[in-house]
């Protein structure tokens, strides 16, 4: 098996560490999800390792993503309705507050053997499940990210944004 390092990393973006429900996870690592709704997030294409919450929760899997896209609650809604398949009405409730917000489109997703929180906090006794994301490209996060590049990737795959993004054009206009 090749490791995380030798099939999606790229040392020019941004590598960070966010948290998803496990519900979401799930969805990700089916190819069902390919957009993450923020109220507020890194503006920058980036790629990231993913921390399920929960009592059972750990690192999973490793993703690349787009550069956010930023909206209105409506336009947000409308397009996660038409890519995703969401709740309009959910989506536009979790946008409306502030009538702002951003979908994160996830390009690839490699899965790794879940690293428990049990095994982080041994090896990295100070290790804290971030409630938006941290930097792990870092001086002081560097060992941690060198143990999560050095994971062995058990499956790729990628979304295909070529058309989602015609589809989100024609939103916009």
């Amino acid at each position: 098996m090749s490791k995380i390092i030798d099939t999606r990393y790229d040392p020019m973006l941004p590598t960070l560490l966010m948290s998803l429900h496990s519900e979401y996870v799930s969805q990700v690592l089916r190819g069902e999800k390919v957009i993450e709704y923020r109220k507020k997030f890194f503006p920058d294409a980036f790629q990231a390792f993913v921390y399920t919450t929960g009592k059972n929760g750990g690192i999973e899997f490793f993703m690349k993503c787009d550069p956010p896209i930023s909206a209105d609650a409506q336009t947000l809604a409308t397009i996660g309705s038409a890519i995703q398949k969401d709740d309009y009405t959910a989506i536009f409730d979790y946008f409306k507050e502030k009538n702002t917000g951003c979908l994160i489109p996830i390009t690839a997703v490699s899965k790794i053997a879940k690293i428990s929180l049990a095994i982080l906090r041994a090896h990295y006794p100070k290790f804290c499940v971030p409630q938006k994301y941290l930097f792990l490209d870092v001086p002081n996060k560097q060992p941690l990210f060198e143990f999560l590049l050095d994971q062995a990737c058990l499956a790729n795959f990628t979304n295909d944004w070529h058309n989602y993004y015609q589809i989100i054009k024609n939103i916009i206009k």
